[in-house]
């Protein structure tokens, strides 16, 4: 009985009806946030996120509007409908006359009969739409009071398991970490108590309550994490503290809740949460000056490190690898660059001054001193190191994955890492990695692009990556060929030309005669082959690195790091022998390496090395000028790729020095896979 007269009580009814009118509010709403999203793509992160905040209010509030509206006009029906009753009997016994001048007219009559038979049907349509749907109400609500209970369920479940986060596994970090933590919080002018905690069953950071906020941090990361990125992910946290985004977010869970049905509140919500995320990075990064690329670096490897660990997130918690992870990386990295250009734009007149005034006093110290200018360049006879840089290959390879699932991570922060220190590298496309020949593979052929837009040339490999010793001239040929014809389509949309070509495996041509002919061939394709002095075995701890990356096992990570630092230091030692040796002098070098993430990880330590030992990074043209690279060269018989300094020692018939090794446990890694195969 109580449920019968529930489901036939009005305030089903209104609820029915508010639940129907907001399916085209809230739709309205989200079309005026998509128009004023992108009317302020130019805006701050915070000014749209507060527009998104607003319109997800509006959207709360006008079907409550509307269901207050309908339950005030259902009253005041229900009283006209008793005032009605009163006065039936009066009109009932009344006689209704026409008044004494009433004239009816005649030539209306038919059209009175057509419009009223019109206005009865649009009525009756109507007024039947409008009791079925009344009827249709009580299953309505009951359908919604259902979604609402097993959202609210999903919700809470989430709260609960963030209070198991802060119950089980946590530990307190050292007192360095402590110490950062509340020079981070003064900073940022964090009134609140705030408690840092390391966990072992968490896998991101995150933050938890907004009354007694905690910052979690997953032990891993403390040991994995470069010190100075960690430092940009705390200041991330801490942002969200101040900004009390915690609180609004479960606010925002629980209009999520009760909108449950609609797509619009959901999108609404999810730009909410973007652009949150976005605000945030802008506050870490103006809080911390020249911080861009850390804290790209460090948002993709908390991202690598909860793909890893397949750790589902709570719908309440804000973490800094929130939001749309690549599209943020992005905004960072251009935002960095855009500023620089307002910057300089701004400086214009007194950096020109300052220029002049520099170049006049420059002018005057050089006639008073023989001494260099730039004493970090030069070597202590005077003599400038200078190195070339080449990629190979083009996207981000992965022996195990191909193309790795973070490659386009990978591509932008190697192009800002070599940004920063000033290397104009080229890299070479390996065409079957973004085409198969008819049609372009859109994901990796936008990584291409990517390296292209910034300002580095483009040459190519092979569309394979085969060896020429192993294979017939025509069909490697035809291999080239094919490889060149997907690259310049690239290069076309900018109108760049194509100029080198990079040997696959180093291995130019078992006979002589093969390889002059090929050269040839270059030749006519107007295309010149890149001899590497820098030979290494990069790839190996490149591959053991990835490993180790997807077994989320960071201190071998760290180790290889360590390792892989320490053998290129010794091979850089080891060539710059050769070059003494063979020529009395620091000829340009050609270094060759691959686009993995350890060596994106490590960009910092190993091209500040080489700034340290005097190097200049130089384009391909300007190292392969240098007359060492017209040396008579070996002809190499085997199917093994050397360095050009090996191969001119070779053909003056000279002993190779003994290269320096690979750590034993890398290389067991890399022979492990290849026996599996």
């Amino acid at each position: 009985m109580i449920l019968e007269n529930l489901a036939n009580s009005q305030l089903i009814e209104n609820l029915g009806w508010t639940l129907l009118h907001s399916i085209w509010e809230i739709a309205f709403i989200g079309f005026w946030l998509h128009l004023a999203l992108r009317a302020a793509t130019k805006s701050s992160a915070n000014s749209r996120y507060l527009t998104s905040l607003f319109a997800l209010v509006l959207a709360l509030i006008l079907p409550v509007t509307t269901f207050i509206f309908l339950s005030q006009k259902t009253s005041s029906a229900t009283q006209t409908s008793v005032n009605s009753k009163s006065e039936t009997a009066k009109i009932d016994v009344e006689k209704i006359q026409p008044p004494e001048n009433f004239s009816p007219l005649k030539n209306t009559a038919a059209v009175d009969l057509i419009e009223e038979d019109f206005f009865t049907s649009v009525n009756g349509w109507q007024n039947g739409l409008a009791e079925n749907f009344s009827a249709a109400t009580p299953v309505l609500v009951g359908l919604w009071f259902l979604g609402i209970l097993f959202s609210a369920v999903r919700l809470f479940g989430g709260v609960w398991q963030l209070h198991v986060y802060k119950t089980c596994g946590a530990s307190v970090p050292d007192d360095d970490w402590q110490a950062r933590f509340a020079a981070l919080g003064e900073r940022l002018k964090i009134k609140q108590t705030v408690v840092l905690v390391s966990s072992k069953i968490v896998e991101t950071p995150m933050v938890i309550g907004w009354l007694k906020p905690i910052v979690l941090i997953p032990t891993s990361v403390f040991f994995g994490m470069n010190p100075r990125e960690l430092e940009t992910i705390l200041a991330h946290e801490l942002v969200h503290i101040r900004r009390y985004d915690y609180a609004v977010n479960f606010a925002q869970s629980l209009v999520e809740i009760i909108f449950f049905y609609h797509p619009a509140a959901w999108w609404i919500s999810a730009q909410i949460r973007r652009e949150r995320e976005c605000a945030c990075d802008d506050a870490v990064v103006e809080m911390l000056e020249n911080s861009s690329i850390v804290y790209a670096n460090a948002l993709a490897n908390l991202e690598e490190f909860r793909q890893l660990a397949k750790q589902t997130r709570s719908p309440v918690l804000v973490a800094a690898n929130g939001g749309k992870l690549m599209i943020r990386i992005q905004r960072i990295i251009e935002n960095k660059n855009a500023k620089t250009g307002v910057f300089q734009n701004s400086l214009w007149s007194a950096s020109l001054v300052s220029a002049l005034i520099l170049a006049l006093l420059l002018g005057l110290f050089s006639q008073a001193t023989d001494s260099p200018v730039n004493a970090q360049t030069k070597l202590n006879n005077g003599k400038e190191r200078k190195m070339a840089v080449g990629f190979v290959s083009i996207p981000p390879l992965d022996r195990m994955e191909n193309p790795p699932k973070d490659a386009d991570a990978t591509m932008r922060l190697l192009v800002e890492k070599l940004k920063a220190h000033r290397v104009p590298a080229i890299g070479f496309v390996q065409g079957a990695q973004i085409s198969d020949g008819e049609k372009m593979y859109p994901v990796r052929a936008e990584i291409v692009r990517t390296w292209r837009d910034a300002g580095f040339e483009i040459g190519i490999g092979g569309y394979k990556h085969i060896w020429f010793h192993n294979t017939p001239f025509d069909e490697y040929v035809a291999n080239v060929e094919k490889n060149e014809t997907i690259t310049k389509k690239i290069l076309a949309e900018k109108s760049l030309p194509l100029r080198y070509f990079s040997y696959p495996f180093l291995n130019n041509g078992k006979t002589l005669e093969d390889k002059n002919r090929f050269e040839n061939w270059l030749t006519t394709r107007g295309l010149r082959s890149v001899k590497y002095t820098f030979d290494n075995s990069e790839w190996v701890y490149s591959f053991a690195y990835d490993m180790a990356r997807k077994d989320n096992d960071v201190n071998t990570m760290k180790e290889i790091r360590a390792d892989y630092l320490d053998y290129m230091t010794r091979m850089t030692e080891h060539y710059e022998a050769y070059s003494t040796e063979m020529f009395g002098r620091d000829i340009a070098q050609t270094l060759v390496l691959t686009p993995s993430r350890l060596i994106t990880d490590t960009a910092d330590e190993f091209f500040g090395m080489l700034a340290k030992r005097g190097y200049k990074f130089v384009s391909m043209d300007e190292a392969q000028a240098d007359e060492a690279y017209q040396t008579k060269e070996a002809v190499i018989e085997t199917q093994s790729g050397i360095s050009w300094f090996e191969r001119w020692q070779m053909a003056q018939g000279k002993k190779l020095r003994d290269e320096p090794r690979v750590h034993e446990s890398v290389w067991k890694t890399w022979q492990a896979m290849k026996d599996k195969k």
